[in-house]
């Protein structure tokens, strides 16, 4: 009787501290307040969802990933995945900057085909306005490539890609990525080599802004000294 008393007051104690816990958890989300994200700029400033968070400064740094069709509105481009990095928010709109983005697997996977070939290209490139990008191609040919039209394959992909980083800022570079236009132009100087039946640029990421990029090469700089005035 009495260890039944005894475990009847425990089951209370603890039904009353869940009861706390689970008022304190609700208090804290009442607290939150919700924030718009938007797209950058060159992405019209598209809304591409909404997140909670206690203060402002929670949000930055914080990175989103909406899809392609989120952004155009077309469902034919939602295998493509974008990434958004937060980097500050004003009132209770979280502005964005574009950090990445990738294809499906599962659609690049449907995209295989037998006595095809799949040739890969990627790179670093540095844009005019000096961002580091790392960029990623995939062409699928309709015939099997021979390993020399591979090589010449993935050379045409990078002068296209490293001409157009030259003479593009990242603002520019980055919409011709995302929605077409330059895979479209490696497409026209791929299929002058063999015929395919895709060309598109799968993923891409932002490895440095501008200053990390200043930083890296005054670093280089003065260790190239170093080494001439040994």
């Amino acid at each position: 009787m009495i260890f039944w008393i005894f475990q009847h007051e425990c089951d209370i104690q603890m039904s009353s501290k869940s009861r706390q816990t689970a008022a304190r958890t609700r208090d804290k989300w009442r607290e939150k307040i919700w924030y718009q994200i938007l797209a950058p700029d060159y992405f019209e400033n598209k809304d591409i969802g909404r997140t909670p968070a206690g203060s402002p400064e929670q949000l930055v740094g914080r990175t989103v990933q909406p899809t392609l069709y989120d952004i155009t509105g077309d469902f034919d481009r939602i295998h493509v995945k974008l990434r958004f990095k937060i980097v500050e928010v004003a009132g209770q709109q979280a502005k964005t900057v574009f950090y990445g983005h990738e294809w499906s697997s599962d659609y690049l996977r449907g995209l295989v085909r037998r006595g095809t070939s799949r040739i890969d290209w990627i790179g670093p490139i540095l844009t005019k306005d000096d961002y580091l990008m790392r960029i990623s191609v995939i062409v699928f040919t309709t015939t099997r490539a021979k390993t020399s039209q591979e090589h010449a394959v993935r050379k045409a992909i990078e002068k296209v890609i490293r001409a157009h980083a030259k003479k593009h800022v990242f603002d520019e570079l980055v919409t011709k990525v995302v929605l077409g236009d330059l895979a479209a132009e490696v497409r026209e100087d791929v299929r002058k080599i063999i015929p395919i039946r895709e060309s598109e640029i799968r993923k891409s990421k932002v490895l440095k802004g501008p200053e990390e990029v200043k930083v890296r090469r005054a670093r280089l700089r003065r260790g190239t000294t170093a080494e001439k005035e040994k």
